[in-house]
């Protein structure tokens, strides 16, 4: 029951990234929903339903815009493996610090990613553009956008799971 809401809302978040978060820009960046509520689904639901998550996003995203689904899957896909060393490492950060820097690092990659795509394919690349206007602002959307989902989901209730996968046998 947990992966059908996480599906369908998912479903609700890729509809809304393309029709309502390109209403907010700040400079050349929108609001990164997928992002955060991929996030969400790494620190509240886990490893195992984020697995299945980010390839159901991409496919998902990429019906409702423009982008390619191996293209927006590359994007979201290192989620998985930051959180996982994030939270395996002995630095000392709690979970909220963790997800912003997991969440952080991941929208700047993506954004980076998406933005080379039109550059590989013949624009003139504009670096103070693309880091000023779109890195940067991008950044701290994302910031403000994770800080906005990981505390109302606490204060509901929520607990953030470990990342690590328990070890079992065939069954």
């Amino acid at each position: 029951m947990k992966n059908i809401v996480i599906a369908a809302g998912l479903v609700v978040v890729a509809l809304a990234q393309v029709a309502v978060a390109p209403l907010f820009p700040l400079a050349a960046a929108v609001p990164d929903y997928g992002l955060a509520a991929l996030m969400a689904v790494v620190v509240y639901a886990g490893p195992r339903s984020a697995m299945w998550a980010v390839p159901w996003f991409a496919i998902v995203f990429s019906f409702a815009s423009d982008r390619s689904a191996g293209m927006l899957l590359l994007a979201y896909v290192p989620l998985l493996p930051a959180s996982y060393l994030l939270s395996e490492s002995h630095l000392p950060l709690n979970r909220y610090a963790q997800t912003l820097a997991c969440g952080a690092g991941t929208g700047v990659w993506a954004r980076l990613l998406l933005a080379l795509g039109p550059i590989a394919q013949g624009a003139s690349p504009q670096m103070g553009t693309l880091v000023g206007n779109l890195l940067i602002s991008g950044l701290l959307l994302d910031i403000v956008l994770l800080t906005f989902v990981y505390f109302p989901l606490k204060a509901v209730g929520f607990s953030p799971r470990p990342m690590s996968l328990q070890r079992t046998g065939w069954l």
